[in-house]
């Protein structure tokens, strides 16, 4: 059953074993023989490949029964599509196994969050589902920042956005994926039993401004597609006619940018809307933590601008301006040569190197395993997997508590 679910997702029975940090010849094993599978790795396997548990334990003949339809899980239909590659659903299989390592890093240091499908339930029942597809994803999202801290002050989000999103109980990651078409996508994550949302923003050649779009557009999708099984955005494809993608943009835009925000951002730098130029574009990006193309989509609905100039702004040169004004408009090069050596560091202390393939850790996961490590829940094993390097690795990046914590 292992090899037909692996067949379905369109994975490579090796590629899997190594991603997994399993034997591939064993792993070859298993797959042709369930009853080989130990039992300390089915909650993985069921976690990683989005199947209830009981499946890997289905007897040849019942199994002789059962149609492809039967047994491919929802995520993996979206992710065999046109346009995506190999790579691609091979770091799904890396974010899943991030996403089921989590869950049992809550397990041990009970701080389960699970705010996320309460707030998340209250706004799909709140929601009138005949409504326009822009004005659901503006009421979606004038709950959600009203049942955060979002609704606190009329300033920009992007530097608690992603603290938010964590204590809500989703995963955010943001890692570089360099040949691939998509731009974000959220899934849920865990196992069947315990899911939780989880949005992917490709860090490759975007800035933080646009990522911030991108992870709540994400996030507006995880709320209404919640049965899809996965959402893709890809990178050059515009969906503005598509009402799916109008409602999670819409509530991308309302939740980071609303008109109280946009006018005090205005207000507090003394802009004239009729006299917008490169610099006050440029301040209106940086304070509201929002790229400049969803600075003039927001000016224009609430009528702070005529739509006749969407063109024009969105062709203003403003990244010069932006530089001054902002350390997010740096590239990461630019931003590790301005922030130091301890900066750099800290991005390598994300980055993993026990598999075939890096991605960048979220640092509030990274922040996670290392509180428990110290703090003496987890033993350096299991924190060297957790974060999907060897012990001596974890010894090498945090050497400072690794010789202070007895086992």
């Amino acid at each position: 059953m292992l090899q037909r679910v692996l067949n379905s997702a369109g994975i490579d029975v090796r590629s899997c074993a190594e991603l997994l940090g399993f034997n591939p010849d064993m792993f070859v094993q298993w797959a042709a023989n369930p009853n080989q599978i130990p039992q300390s790795v089915v909650p993985l396997l069921s976690a990683v490949l989005s199947v209830p548990q009981s499946l890997f334990t289905t007897s040849p003949k019942a199994a002789k029964h059962l149609k492809d339809e039967d047994v491919t899980p929802q995520i993996w239909y979206k992710f065999r599509g046109e346009g995506l590659q190999e790579s691609d659903r091979e770091y799904v299989v890396l974010i899943r196994q991030i996403g089921h390592f989590l869950n049992e890093l809550e397990e041990v240091t009970r701080q389960k969050s699970v705010q996320w499908k309460t707030l998340f339930e209250s706004i799909r029942s709140a929601v009138d589902i005949q409504a326009p597809p822009t004005e659901q994803g503006k009421a979606a999202a004038r709950i959600f920042r009203q049942s955060t801290s979002l609704a606190h002050g009329a300033s920009g989000s992007g530097n608690v956005l992603r603290g938010l999103l964590r204590a809500l109980g989703v995963l955010v990651v943001e890692s570089p994926l360099a040949n691939s078409r998509i731009e974000g996508c959220c899934f849920y994550v865990g196992s069947t039993n315990s899911p939780r949302p989880c949005v992917f923003a490709n860090s490759h050649h975007t800035t933080w401004f646009r990522r911030n779009v991108i992870l709540v557009h994400e996030v507006g999708h995880a709320i209404f597609e919640h049965l899809a099984g996965a959402s893709l955005d890809f990178s050059g494809v515009g969906n503005s006619h598509d009402s799916i993608e109008l409602r999670a943009q819409a509530f991308a835009q309302e939740t980071l940018i609303p008109k109280e925000v946009l006018f005090h951002a205005a207000q507090s730098r003394g802009i004239k809307w009729s006299a917008l130029n490169e610099y006050a574009l440029a301040c209106l990006v940086a304070d509201t933590h929002v790229e400049q193309k969803l600075v003039v989509s927001a000016a224009i609905d609430y009528g702070f601008v005529e739509s006749e100039r969407q063109d024009q702004l969105n062709s203003f040169e403003i990244h010069g301006e932006l530089l001054k004004l902002s350390d997010h408009a740096l590239s990461t090069e630019q931003f590790l040569e301005k922030n130091g050596e301890s900066t750099s560091d800290w991005i390598g202390k994300r980055t993993t190197t026990l598999l075939p393939k890096a991605i960048r850790l979220p640092i509030g996961y990274v922040n996670a395993v290392v509180d428990a490590y110290r703090n003496r829940q987890i033993s350096p094993g299991k924190a060297a997997e957790y974060l999907l390097i060897d012990e001596q690795e974890l010894a090498e990046r945090f050497g400072d508590i690794y010789e202070n914590v007895e086992y």
